[in-house]
């Protein structure tokens, strides 16, 4: 917190010195006024700047010098700025939230004003794409942070003590990981998986090109465009002696994904809403950082994420420690990532299924193992996915087509995002969000 406002105070001491070389000009110009904190006065006055208008409006959030100029301020950013329980993510107007939205609808990110349509956005119905000025964007910045607090703090801290309690984390992302009696159904051992070797392999030859073999080599079928065949029945020795005489780059075993536990649980409605939030309002922060050429390693761009860090954690606890509930996550999460569906043409489906075979045995499922052949390196695993759901016999390369409670797994855990978990890199995904107590 104590970060927070030293670097508010940099921020508004810049605003400051504006203000004072202003005041030899005219008394009523906006940024006098700002600096007279008539915050009211200058959001409403069309004739001000949008920077001006901005700053207006964040001032009446509570984002001014003065404000954290008061006792105690530093200790309760939830009481400092005046951040109230919303309704849901996209509750834009609840409390002093109500307050950015109107700052950023001035100066925000075409992420923030505008629809994928090209009109203006759910939040800001008549934003429109435009170029902003160095001042507009830097305002931005701190708009955008302070919402990342107003949305999480808004959403998750039920009692707006300021404090962010595991209950609390434990309530909003809903992760069903234990069963009636209270046992894990789902751990890093790999349960909750139903994931075993199929002991067929792809086997990658020069120029990206595949052969589906079993489990010794002797009978293989050429790639074509699906990866569920039987080499035994549908290839033969020939294609394997074809296959040999080619420079081999990389074996990978087949797996089947018979099942998969729904860790996710209930309605995903608000978790997703969140998800879509947190991943709008910091992409558009990494927008104002890469447009003001603030470099991920600048300090400047540390020290003003420093207050997001618990946040912005990487998925992982403090001091780069392990999440015990994202390692839970994760064994789902990981087999989910990137799956073929029923759109994946057959050159895509090259790069799709694919698993790292360290990523296997370390964070999904300790016991599984894969035996090569005449030691060829072993880099990948590939997932089939199981068409039936009592006792599986044929599998399909999209998981689309799984049976339906193994579909609804993966895509219930793809829903809340996809992206990778990067420690300050301004944004926020929901595996970090899970990980908040735990910094």
């Amino acid at each position: 917190m104590k970060t927070i406002f030293r670097l508010l105070l940099l921020f508004f001491l810049q605003f400051v010195l504006v203000s004072c070389g202003d005041k030899k000009e005219s008394a009523q110009s906006c940024s006098i006024q700002l600096d007279e904190q008539k915050y009211s006065t200058v959001a409403e006055n069309e004739n001000c700047t949008n920077y001006e208008r901005a700053s207006g409006y964040l001032g009446q959030a509570g984002v001014s010098f003065a404000n954290f100029l008061k006792s105690g301020a530093t200790d309760n950013l939830t009481k400092t700025l005046g951040i109230s329980k919303l309704s849901s993510p996209n509750d834009y107007t609840t409390g002093n939230r109500g307050y950015v939205t109107k700052a950023q609808c001035l100066i925000g990110s075409n992420t923030i004003v505008t629809s994928p349509d090209g009109g203006g956005s759910s939040r800001c119905p008549d934003g429109s794409s435009r170029t902003r000025s160095t001042d507009e964007l830097e305002i931005s910045m701190f708009a955008n942070i302070v919402d990342l607090m107003y949305l999480s703090y808004g959403v998750i801290d039920n009692d707006s003590n300021d404090t962010i309690s595991s209950k609390e984390i434990r309530s909003f992302t809903s992760l069903d990981t234990v069963d009636s009696s209270g046992s894990l159904v789902v751990d890093s051992s790999g349960e909750g998986t139903g994931l075993s070797s199929y002991n067929r392999f792809e086997v990658v030859v020069a120029d990206n090109k595949s052969y589906i073999a079993d489990s010794n080599l002797s009978s293989c079928v050429a790639y074509i465009d699906k990866y569920v065949v039987d080499p035994v029945t549908d290839g033969d020795a020939v294609t394997c002696l074809r296959m040999l005489a080619e420079r081999i780059t990389e074996l990978r075993p087949i797996f089947k994904l018979d099942s998969l536990h729904n860790i996710t649980g209930g309605d995903l409605t608000e978790r997703i809403n969140m998800v879509n939030e947190l991943t709008t309002i910091s992409n558009s922060l990494v927008e104002d950082f890469i447009t003001l050429e603030i470099s991920s390693e600048n300090s400047v761009r540390k020290q003003l994420t420093a207050g997001l860090s618990k946040l912005d954690n990487g998925a992982k606890a403090k001091d780069n420690g392990t999440c015990v509930k994202v390692g839970i996550f994760d064994v789902i999460f990981l087999l989910s990532l990137k799956p073929g569906d029923n759109s994946t043409t057959p050159t895509e489906l090259k790069d799709r299924n694919l698993l790292s075979y360290e990523t296997l045995t370390t964070l999904i499922d300790n016991s599984s193992s894969a035996t090569t052949v005449s030691e060829l390196p072993m880099t990948n695993i590939r997932l089939v996915y199981a068409k039936d759901n009592s006792t599986p016999t044929t599998y399909t390369d999209s998981y689309e087509e799984a049976e339906s409670s193994l579909y609804t797994a993966m895509n219930n855990t793809r829903s809340l995002g996809t992206d990778a978990s990067v420690k300050g890199d301004g944004k926020i995904s929901f595996r970090e969000l899970i990980c908040w107590d735990e910094n």
